[in-house]
């Protein structure tokens, strides 16, 4: 395979391709030791959410995952190289969650369900914002800051939704 200088793009892909390749590395990484991950948000950025309860102290850079100590600005405790084969184990990736802080996800359910916040429906946008939310079982809307998460539950009680934040 012929890569260019950067050893991270093959000849002929653009950044998107190159991009969505990591990211599947990425959650194959993951996956491949039996750990549920999504990636949330920006693609060249994305947030790492590990079992839908925590955002991972860490930052993939090219085709490197790198975990921090911990959360916005932490020092970078280990590196894994994104390969098509990961050389990772289990315990390892393990007692890297384990040891060191992570970030808090919060997530809006609708009571007395097993459903969650995922998106909003809009209705009329040429004539003014008029959402309308979408609950289901699968990949909830996160918030990485527990006040954000109040105030839309707090929103969603005045539109006359039964919902509360976990």
């Amino acid at each position: 395979m012929f890569y260019q200088m950067n050893k991270t793009m093959i000849k002929g892909e653009n950044l998107e391709e190159m991009v969505d390749r990591r990211n599947k590395r990425l959650l194959y990484f993951f996956t491949k030791i039996g750990i549920s991950v999504r990636l949330v948000g920006d693609p060249q950025k994305p947030a790492i959410i590990i079992d839908e309860e925590f955002v991972l102290s860490g930052y993939v850079q090219n085709f490197k995952l790198h975990f921090t100590d911990k959360p916005f600005g932490g020092k970078i405790v280990r590196t894994y190289i994104l390969e098509k084969e990961p050389d990772v184990r289990r315990n390892d990736v393990l007692f890297l969650l384990q040891t060191y802080e992570h970030g808090k996800v919060s997530k809006i359910k609708l009571k007395g369900t097993d459903l969650f916040l995922v998106g909003y429906n809009f209705l009329y946008l040429d004539e003014g914002v008029e959402r309308h939310p979408v609950f289901a079982k699968f990949k909830p809307k996160v918030y990485f800051k527990e006040q954000s998460a109040i105030k839309r539950v707090s929103e969603l009680q005045d539109l006359g939704y039964d919902v509360l934040q976990i």
